[in-house]
C-alpha cells in the first residue's frame, strides 16, 4: 500500500467527532476483523500479553520488589502468556524479582 493510500485511509477512518460517523467507522472495523480471524486473534493475544505484564508489575510493586532494567526488559520482551502467568504466580511469594522470574 502506498504512503498516500495509507494516509487517505487514516484520514477517512480516523476517530471521528460525529457519533454517526464514528458508529459507521466502528461497523467497518468489526466487519474487517470478522473477515480476518487471524488478525483478530493476534490483537486478542497482544491484549492478553499486555494485561499479563501489567498484572506482574502490579504484584511486584505491591510486594515492593523493583525490577532492574534488565529484568524489566525481560518482562516486556516475553511473548509467552504461560511464562508471564507463571512469573506472576511466583511473584506472590518471591523474595526478589529474580526469584519471581525463574
Amino acid at each position: 500500500m502506498s504512503t498516500l493510500a495509507r494516509e487517505d485511509l487514516l484520514w477517512r477512518f480516523g476517530k471521528a467527532e460525529d457519533p454517526e460517523v464514528e458508529d459507521r467507522r466502528q461497523h467497518i472495523l468489526k466487519v474487517l476483523l470478522e473477515a480476518s480471524p487471524q488478525t483478530q486473534q493476534e490483537l486478542i493475544d497482544k491484549g492478553e500479553l499486555k494485561q499479563a505484564r501489567a498484572a506482574l508489575h502490579r504484584v511486584l510493586v505491591h510486594r515492593q520488589l523493583t525490577p532492574s532494567n534488565d529484568e524489566d526488559a525481560r518482562i516486556e520482551a516475553c511473548t509467552d502468556l504461560a511464562t508471564l502467568e507463571r512469573w506472576n504466580e511466583q511473584a506472590f511469594t518471591a523474595v526478589s524479582v529474580s526469584d519471581a522470574l525463574k
